[in-house]
């Protein structure tokens, strides 16, 4: 009797978290975080943070943590992501990474500026293993002001020769 009543019982199963992760970054430095998961399992998860994803999500470089700068739900059917946005120091050495909503394990795909893709599993509720980002981010030759004084003086300087050689003309 007691094994009819153990096998009538349904087995007791977690939802699905389909979590995946994508971690891309460009020479200078700045990244595209995207972590992707079910949507109605995100947005049961979410519910007790108010929508407050960036805090569930932790970016461990060279022993400081690295907070991303913007992220927006990119909503879809079947599987809802955040996207992250955020700058790493360029002379970042190793990352760790941590995920606070998961328990089942998941992949996490890092794609290097330097053209590597190393792909790597997490153990759900775990940090991850130490990530390597040696040697990939580089300082640009201009600074971003130095872009714009250049942009500027390009748009003023031929308008003031056309405005001083119209006064000597006349």
């Amino acid at each position: 009797m007691l094994v009819a009543l153990l096998a009538a019982t349904p087995a007791a199963a977690h939802d699905a978290e389909h979590t995946q992760v994508s971690l891309t970054f460009t020479r200078d430095g700045s990244f595209v975080l995207d972590v992707s998961n079910d949507p109605n399992w995100l947005k049961l998860r979410m519910e007790p943070f108010h929508g407050n994803f960036v805090d569930r999500v932790v970016l461990w470089v060279d022993g400081k943590e690295v907070r991303p700068e913007s992220a927006e739900l990119i909503p879809g059917d079947t599987l809802a992501t955040y996207r992250l946005r955020g700058r790493m120091p360029l002379d970042a050495k190793s990352l760790r990474w941590y995920y606070g909503l998961v328990v089942d394990p998941y992949p996490i795909t890092i794609r290097r500026a330097d053209g590597r893709v190393a792909v790597d599993e997490v153990q759900g509720d775990a940090w991850s293993g130490s990530i390597d980002l040696s040697g990939q981010f580089t300082a640009p030759l201009l600074s971003e002001r130095a872009v714009m004084a250049l942009l500027v003086s390009l748009l003023i300087v031929p308008i003031a020769i056309r405005t001083i050689s119209g006064r000597r003309s006349t």
